[in-house]
């Protein structure tokens, strides 16, 4: 019976939490009934099929909106798709060597490579990178910060595609 117990508990502590509630079938949708700001879904996610999807608790700002964390692919060649509110970033930002700015669906965009020192955009293929930006809000939810990384197997237009295909699953941007 305690082992039982124990694997209970740590199951329960494996798993992260979730306010995924309404189960209409769709975690994207499910998401945006619990939380203030706009949800995205990826509908271009080159061919990678879904690795995770984790809606984690706002850590830096207790008891603010709950992010999500998605991952598409697999641990070594994948694209990770972060989503959070934008008035209280609960990802924090990371720190990638800039590579300019892009154009995502309208909104400039930052593009991101991530290395030690000073690398050329021609590396991105091999270090990997980011693209992160901010939606607008919408007349009844808040803005989105998104960050979309990958560490590396993927061009930087391969990229930029995946964030062109994010759409808001309330239907307006």
């Amino acid at each position: 019976m305690k082992r039982i117990v124990a694997a209970l508990i740590t199951l329960t502590f494996a798993f992260p939490h979730s306010a995924v509630a309404m189960g209409s079938g769709d975690k994207y949708q499910d998401l945006q009934t619990g939380v203030t700001y706009a949800v995205y879904k990826p509908t271009n996610t080159l061919k990678l099929p879904p690795l995770n999807f984790e809606v984690r608790p706002c850590r830096l700002f207790p008891k603010k909106d709950e992010y999500l964390l998605a991952g598409f692919g697999g641990m070594d060649r994948g694209i990770a798709l972060v989503e959070t509110s934008a008035q209280y970033n609960c990802t924090g930002v990371d720190n990638p060597q800039p590579l300019g700015t892009v154009k995502i669906n309208g909104i400039t965009a930052k593009l991101g490579i991530y290395c030690a020192t000073k690398c050329a955009a021609s590396t991105f293929l091999q270090h990997g990178g980011e693209i992160s930006f901010i939606t607008p809000k919408t007349k009844t939810l808040g803005s989105t910060y998104i960050r979309l990384g990958t560490q590396g197997g993927f061009t930087v237009d391969q990229l930029i595609a995946f964030a062109k295909g994010l759409k808001p699953v309330n239907g307006k941007s």
